[in-house]
C-alpha cells in the first residue's frame, strides 16, 4: 500500500527542505518521545500513565 500525501508523523511534517538540523541527536529523540506520547495517547491511556512512562 503506497500513500500519495503525507502521512500523520511523517518527517516531512516537521523538517524544512534543506535546512540542517543544529543537534540532531538530541531532534531526534526528542521527537521519538514525542512520538511514543502521542502513540499511547491515541490508545486512550491516562496522560498520568503516559508521563510515568
Amino acid at each position: 500500500m503506497r500513500f500519495r500525501g503525507t502521512v500523520p508523523g511523517a518527517a516531512t511534517l516537521h523538517l524544512a527542505d534543506g535546512v540542517a538540523l543544529l543537534r540532531p541527536e538530541e531532534q531526534v529523540f526528542s521527537a521519538m518521545l514525542g512520538g511514543f506520547a502521542d502513540q499511547q495517547l491515541a490508545r486512550n491511556l491516562a496522560r498520568s500513565t503516559v508521563e510515568g512512562r
